[in-house]
């Protein structure tokens, strides 16, 4: 957040996180909506970006973008919010996990252990079930129809809103566990 990184969707829970003692973040994302030009699958470094939002969008958005792609396969991705945090100790990481899993980020995980001792850094992946990887063309040439390229922004979208959602319910939870003072805060 202090390199204004942050999406505007998920800068309370940033904040409410990095005010506890125990906790700060790394990452994040509030979810987003992709489009990107590649040589190949697999090739994530040759990967283009030519449009992403963090709100749905509308399929002249999308039409438009890729007008802007180059030679390579044209892939529509949906992504859910994601969150990297960093915990001292074990047990405020499971308790982390715990919140996230309740507010339905089902995929949530601890991610990396150092030093396992009592205040041993732990990082939580707090992640959901929302993702869609599409293929719309390659080359320039579109292979979806009009109304397929209508059915898919549609379930992207919703899952885009369905995961903003849980970041709701997500920042609840980080409320109730202040509230009970079961995590130290900063300052």
């Amino acid at each position: 957040m202090r390199i204004g990184g942050a999406d505007e969707e998920i800068a309370g829970i940033i904040e409410r996180i990095n005010s506890f003692d125990d906790f700060f973040t790394t990452s994040s994302c509030s979810g987003r909506i992709v489009l990107i030009c590649l040589p190949e699958i697999g090739a994530k470094r040759e990967a283009k970006f030519i449009g992403k939002w963090h709100r749905a969008v509308a399929k002249e958005e999308v039409l438009e973008a890729i007008k802007s792609s180059e030679k390579g396969e044209i892939w529509l991705l949906s992504q859910s919010p994601i969150l990297h945090v960093s915990c001292r100790g074990l047990e405020k990481a499971k308790t982390l996990l715990r919140i996230a899993i309740q507010s339905g980020f089902k995929y949530s995980s601890i991610k990396a252990i150092a030093n396992s001792k009592d205040n041993g850094k732990v990082v939580v992946e707090i992640v959901s079930t929302e993702r869609m990887d599409v293929p719309l063309g390659k080359d320039g040439v579109m292979f979806c129809s009009e109304s397929y390229m209508d059915f898919i922004l549609s379930k992207g979208n919703f899952m885009l809103e369905r995961g903003k959602g849980k970041l709701k319910r997500f920042y609840y939870g980080l409320k109730e566990v202040e509230e009970n003072l079961f995590l130290g805060r900063k300052g």
